[in-house]
């Protein structure tokens, strides 16, 4: 009957007769492993440093990449994370790509990934970011330094080394010190990598080095700070006390 017949379609170019419920499924089949293949050679020329030059400033391609960076649901997204980071490899490529909209959401939301090839990569991307001058300040806030400290903290050594070469490039900036002192955590994760000796040499130096410049920053704004003209000049620190109306003996 006429209730039971099944529409048929040409389906492009090779004669083949098929169902359209067939021919959606055929199509989604394609397009995905297209989107596979044109990644796999994205992934291959963004390797190339002259060839990343020229990609790094394509404002339309980099929307595509961040757009599929953030399918979750698609396998290849983590792919395109580690597109982007191949991109902060060419140092002049960084100042634009950290302006680009959805770019810091899409690295945030893998660097939270539950998978650790996501975090690897979108960490690596915000170490390389940070490298840039124009970048450091921008950068410096809660959300970044909220999941660098996280990465900081896991057992993946590629992604805690890029985590604490992150917080050291922006330990660098007068504006980051602020946000790096009162963002829950950092400092505190800074000292345990610092005095863990299960963690690489190469995290424990950049640790040190951190903290040795945040305690710089800290002690230059003590010293830049405004003093009385009748106060006694003395060297700081002076590891002395200070109490409130305190009783030195029993009365």
């Amino acid at each position: 009957s006429s209730h039971n017949k099944r529409i048929k379609s040409e389906f492009g170019r090779s004669g083949i007769s098929v169902d359209d419920d067939d021919k959606f499924a055929l199509e989604e089949r394609y397009s995905s492993a297209a989107r596979v293949n044109a990644c796999a050679v994205l992934i291959h020329l963004s390797k190339h440093c002259p060839v990343s030059a020229l990609m790094g400033q394509d404002k339309r391609l980099i929307d595509a990449i961040v757009l599929v960076s953030r399918e979750f649901d698609v396998s290849f997204h983590t792919k395109c994370i580690e597109i982007l980071c191949n991109l902060t490899r060419f140092a002049p490529n960084n100042l634009f790509l950290a302006h680009q909209n959805g770019i810091m959401d899409a690295l945030l939301k893998c660097g939270r990934s539950k998978v650790s090839d996501d975090r690897k990569w979108a960490v690596r991307a915000l170490q390389n970011l940070t490298t840039e001058e124009g970048n450091k300040a921008a950068m410096a806030t809660n959300g970044i330094l909220t999941v660098l400290s996280i990465s900081a903290m896991r057992n993946g050594a590629e992604e805690q080394l890029a985590a604490v070469g992150a917080l050291l490039n922006l330990s660098v900036e007068p504006g980051a010190i602020v946000p790096l002192t009162n963002t829950k955590n950092v400092v505190p994760t800074l000292v345990h990598l610092a005095h863990n000796f299960e963690t690489s040499i190469r995290v424990r130096n950049h640790a040190c080095d951190c903290l040795s410049t945040i305690g710089l920053w800290l002690q230059a704004l003590a010293g830049a700070g405004t003093v009385p003209e009748d106060i006694e000049i003395e060297l700081l620190p002076t590891h002395r006390v200070c109490g409130w109306s305190r009783w030195y003996k029993r009365i």
